[in-house]
């Protein structure tokens, strides 16, 4: 679904990655795990158009992404789901869900598609006449990702969606990566908390200072000793 090939990006005469290259399959969660500025961010704002690389190539399905515009990105079916939610505070629930079907020109698809996010999130279909400035952090979270899925997504980019919530709604909002993905949505997930990132994806890439330092299968990565006391506090 996705192949990144010797990625490498430049803030001027920093470079943020260092050719970098990571791929993501049909039905799978995969996670990029890393400490704060390891360029776990930069590696999806380079996929979703935000960002130019220096060098390297993007393939979206086959077909080179670099240099397309955002929103032809997301036309594709790429959808990014930033750090920090974003969402519209002073419009409803159903109006923030309906901006993310700004792409889809069919009622029909843009109903389904509602339909199917408020069987994702029935606290949002609790909330669908709320303003979206009055939701928990956790429902903002779910909002940000609901959105995201009116759009019809082919692959989910998640940023650091645990951040900033308490311990039992991360919880759940590692079940809901899970239900999302059994609805045959690949997931590229961006976490600090590598141990909910290695928890919920099936594979797990570990990028520091711009290096991918080395990939695995997420169960093998849970049991590595450098892992476990690198990102997971285990002495």
């Amino acid at each position: 679904m996705l192949e990144i090939k010797d990625l490498t990006v430049r803030y001027g005469n920093i470079t943020a990655l260092h050719g970098i290259s990571l791929e993501v399959r049909k039905n799978e969660v995969v996670a990029l795990v890393g400490n704060n500025g390891a360029g776990k961010t930069t590696t999806l704002r380079s996929i979703s158009g935000l960002q130019k690389p220096a060098k390297g190539d993007i393939l979206f399905q086959g077909e080179s992404i670099v240099g397309k515009p955002v929103h032809k990105i997301v036309q594709m079916g790429l959808i990014h789901v930033p750090e920090g939610r974003k969402i519209f505070t002073k419009l409803t629930v159903k109006e923030n869900l309906l901006m993310g079907s700004f792409s889809i020109k069919s009622k029909t698809e843009v109903a389904e598609n509602l339909e199917r996010v408020m069987q994702v999130f029935p606290k949002l279909k609790e909330r669908i006449n709320q303003y979206g400035g009055t939701l928990s952090g956790g429902e903002q979270q779910m909002l940000a990702v609901g959105r995201a899925m009116m759009a019809s997504p082919k692959l989910l980019l998640l940023d650091e969606p645990s951040l900033g919530l308490a311990p039992q709604i991360v919880d759940v909002i590692g079940d809901t990566v899970l239900d999302i993905a059994k609805l045959g949505i690949p997931i590229l997930l961006v976490e600090q908390n590598a141990n909910l990132a290695l928890e919920i994806s099936n594979r797990a890439y570990v990028i520091e200072t711009g290096n991918i330092q080395m990939s695995a299968n997420s169960a093998d990565l849970l049991k590595d000793d450098t892992i476990q006391k690198t990102y997971l506090g285990v002495s």
